[in-house]
C-alpha cells in the first residue's frame, strides 16, 4: 500500500511547493501595472488607448501654459521633479477616455493642487500613480522609480489618502495607525509614540483613538485615513478629496499639517515631501497649493498659480450692487402711488392711506404699468413665457380672481425702475458688461478689464451712489471658482456635443 501512493504523495508535496509559490508569484504580478497590461493584451485583446490624445486637438485648444508644461516634461527638463507624468493615460475596456495623455512635473517641497467636477478623472490619476491598476498609454514616475515597471519601490516611498476610506471595521483608530506604521518599516522602538503623535496631529483624542473605526463619524474617518497616508514621513503624498466632511476646527489643523510637510525647514529642500491634494474647496487650494491645474473631461485645461490663473481666465472685475429696498415714504414711491389714483378710480389720499385694499384685475395693471412707463418697459415685463423672471409674479397674481393691490404694483414699478437707472448706468460707463446674475434688487456684472481699473470703477459707483439708490456694493477680481465653473461649463457643453 505504501509503495502504491508513494508518487501520489511526491506529487502532492510537489503541488504544495510549486502552487504556494506560483500563487504568491500571481499575487506579485497582480499588483505589477506592466504585467497586468501584458496579461490583457495577449489574453483579453485589451489593447488599451497608445495613441496620446483621443480628442481632436483642433477641436479643443490647449492652454500655452499647459503645452509648455508637457513640452518640458517631455525634453528632460523635469527629471529632477519629483513626481512625473509623462503623457499618462488611462481608457477603459469599454471605451471611456478616463485620463487622456496627461503630462505634468511636480518638484519637491510642492503642494500641487488638481481641481475637477465629478468624473473629471482625478481619482483615476491617482490610482495609475499608486499602481493601483496600469496606465493604458504613457508611465510616471515616483523618485526616479516607474509606476508601470517599479511599483513596488515607489509604493514605498508614498502615502495615499483615498477619496472613499477603506478601514477595517474589527481595528480601532491607534490599531490602523500602528498596522500601516509597522509596514512602513518605523522601528518597534518608536511605533507607539510616532503613531499617538500622529493621531494627534489630525485631531484624534486618546478616547477616539481606542475606539473602532466602524463607529467613527465620516469627518473622523477622513482624519484616520490622513494619519494613515501620512505615517512615516513618506516623501510622496497623494490626498484625494482628504478634508471632505471635516469641521472647520479640524481643516485648519490639517491644512497646517500639509503645509508644515511640505516645507519643513529642517529638511533640505531637494529632500522635502511633495503633495497631489484633490478637493472640491478653493479656499483650500488657494491657501495650500502654489500651483493649481483643472481637470475636465480627463485633460488638463490649465495649469499655474491661483492668482495667475484667475488674471488670466477671469473676465475682469465682479461688480455686485444692491439698490435700496422700496419704502412707502419715499419721494419715487408716493409719485407714482398718486400717478396711479385715477386708473384706480380713487383720489390721492384714498391711494396712499388704503393701497393695500385697492385691486386690479390685469388689464387695468397693464394700462397703470404702461402709465408708468410710455415705452411699454414695465408691461413687456409681464411675461408667461418667463418664470424666472421680475414681472412673472406680478402677472400671476394679475391674473387671479381677486388681482393685484396697488401697493404691490407700484413697489414693483419703483424696483424695476430703480433697476433700469442701474442698467443704464453700467451700460454707458462700462459698455463692455455681462450682466451674470439678478437676485431681486441685487446684481452682480463682470465688467472687462481692459483699460479699467478697480479704483475707477469704486470712484464710478461711489460718485453716482445717491443717484442709484444703491445700498450696498462691492468689486473684486474674478474668483478661482468662477474660473473652475467657466471650464466645467466649457467640458461639459463639449461632451454634449460629442453625445449629440
Amino acid at each position: 500500500m505504501p509503495a502504491a501512493c508513494l508518487w501520489e504523495v511526491i506529487f502532492l508535496a510537489w503541488q504544495s511547493v510549486v502552487y504556494l509559490l506560483l500563487a504568491m508569484k500571481i499575487d506579485e504580478w497582480s499588483n505589477n501595472p506592466r504585467a497586468v497590461m501584458i496579461w490583457r493584451k495577449i489574453f483579453c485583446c485589451d489593447c488599451g488607448s497608445t495613441k496620446g490624445k483621443s480628442v481632436d486637438e483642433n477641436e479643443t485648444q490647449i492652454d500655452d501654459d499647459v503645452a509648455a508644461e508637457e513640452q518640458r516634461v517631455l525634453s528632460g527638463k523635469a527629471n529632477d521633479d519629483l513626481i512625473v507624468l509623462s503623457q499618462l493615460g488611462k481608457t477603459y475596456s469599454n471605451g471611456k477616455v478616463a485620463v487622456d495623455s496627461l503630462s505634468l512635473g511636480i518638484p519637491p517641497g510642492q503642494c500641487f493642487g488638481l481641481l475637477g467636477i465629478n468624473g473629471a478623472g482625478k481619482t483615476t490619476t491617482m490610482g495609475m500613480l499608486t499602481a493601483e491598476f496600469p496606465p493604458s498609454s504613457g508611465d510616471a514616475t515616483l523618485a526616479g522609480y516607474s509606476v508601470a515597471n517599479e511599483p513596488e519601490k515607489t509604493r514605498r516611498r508614498v502615502g495615499y489618502c483615498p477619496q472613499f476610506d477603506a478601514h477595517f471595521t474589527n481595528l480601532t483608530g491607534r490599531e490602523h495607525v500602528e498596522l500601516y506604521a509597522s509596514i512602513k518599516g518605523i522601528p518597534l522602538s518608536v511605533l507607539k509614540e510616532a503613531s499617538a503623535s500622529k493621531l494627534s496631529q489630525v485631531g484624534l483624542s486618546e478616547a477616539d483613538c481606542d475606539r473602532l473605526a466602524a463607529g467613527y463619524s465620516g469627518g473622523m474617518k477622513r482624519r484616520l485615513s490622513l494619519a494613515i497616508a501620512t505615517i512615516g514621513n513618506p516623501q510622496i503624498v497623494f490626498l484625494d478629496e482628504c478634508s471632505t466632511g471635516v469641521d472647520p476646527v479640524a481643516r485648519r489643523e490639517i491644512w497646517e499639517m500639509v503645509s508644515k510637510m511640505v516645507s519643513d525647514s529642517n529638511v533640505p529642500p531637494e529632500e522635502r515631501t511633495s503633495v497631489i491634494l484633490t478637493t472640491h474647496s478653493m479656499e483650500e487650494c488657494e491657501a495650500l497649493c502654489p500651483r493649481i491645474g483643472i481637470m475636465a473631461a480627463g485633460n488638463l485645461r490649465c495649469l499655474g498659480s491661483a492668482q495667475q490663473l484667475k488674471s488670466k481666465f477671469g473676465q475682469g472685475y465682479q461688480v455686485e450692487m444692491k439698490i435700496k429696498n422700496v419704502e412707502t415714504s419715499d419721494k419715487d414711491y408716493l409719485e407714482i402711488l398718486t400717478g396711479l389714483a385715477k386708473i384706480a378710480d380713487v383720489s390721492e389720499e384714498v391711494a396712499i392711506e388704503k393701497g393695500g385694499e385697492i385691486f386690479l384685475d390685469l388689464e387695468k395693471t397693464k394700462q397703470a404699468l404702461n402709465e408708468i412707463s410710455s415705452d411699454g418697459y414695465l408691461p413687456n415685463m409681464l411675461d408667461e413665457n418667463d418664470p424666472n423672471g421680475p414681472g412673472f409674479m406680478v402677472l400671476k397674481e394679475a391674473k387671479s380672481p381677486v388681482g393685484i393691490d396697488l401697493d404691490e404694483i407700484t413697489e414693483f414699478a419703483c424696483t424695476e425702475l430703480r433697476m433700469r437707472v442701474l442698467y443704464d448706468f453700467i451700460n454707458t460707463t462700462y459698455p463692455d458688461n455681462v450682466l451674470r446674475e439678478r437676485q431681486d434688487t441685487k446684481t452682480r456684472y463682470e465688467v472687462s478689464s481692459k483699460g479699467v481699473r478697480i479704483g475707477e470703477i469704486f470712484a464710478a459707483i461711489e460718485d453716482n451712489k445717491e443717484r442709484l439708490m444703491i445700498y450696498e456694493y462691492g468689486v473684486s477680481q474674478t474668483s478661482l471658482e468662477q474660473v473652475f465653473n467657466m471650464h466645467a461649463a466649457e467640458a461639459e457643453k463639449s461632451k454634449q456635443g460629442t453625445t449629440d
